[in-house]
């Protein structure tokens, strides 16, 4: 892809972000979502916010990373505790465990969006 292609996905990004007017970011501090919410920074301003999740299985360096970006970045940044060890749907291992996981992720995501009138999840 040269530079061209890059820029236009750039520009295509901003142009959908621009068009959702708030938006909540599932960040996990890695590379994409802070792309993602870099962009949605610079589109939306103040009508962004970061949820990240926290739970027994994230170290701790990765939350607090998480916290540091979003500060920079200047985004509202809400942590949601989570114990997915404790979900009796994933006692046994089953082979759609990341599915329910994210599923229950994802469901608080979306409740948290809401009570805070943000619109849509990305």
């Amino acid at each position: 892809m040269g530079k061209n292609g890059l820029e236009e996905k750039i520009i295509k990004l901003k142009t959908i972000l621009g068009d959702l007017g708030s938006v909540v970011v599932a960040f996990s501090g890695g590379v994409d979502s802070t792309f993602l919410l870099a962009m949605a920074r610079e589109v939306l301003g103040r009508n962004v916010l970061a949820i990240t999740a926290a739970s027994q299985m994230i170290p701790t360096f990765e939350i607090k990373e998480a916290k540091v970006i979003a500060r920079r970045l200047k985004v509202k940044h809400k942590l949601i505790r989570t114990s997915p060890l404790e979900n009796p749907e994933l006692k046994y291992n089953p082979l759609d465990r990341c599915y329910i996981c994210k599923k229950n992720l994802f469901t608080k995501f979306l409740n948290l969006a809401d009570k805070y009138g943000y619109f849509y999840l990305v």
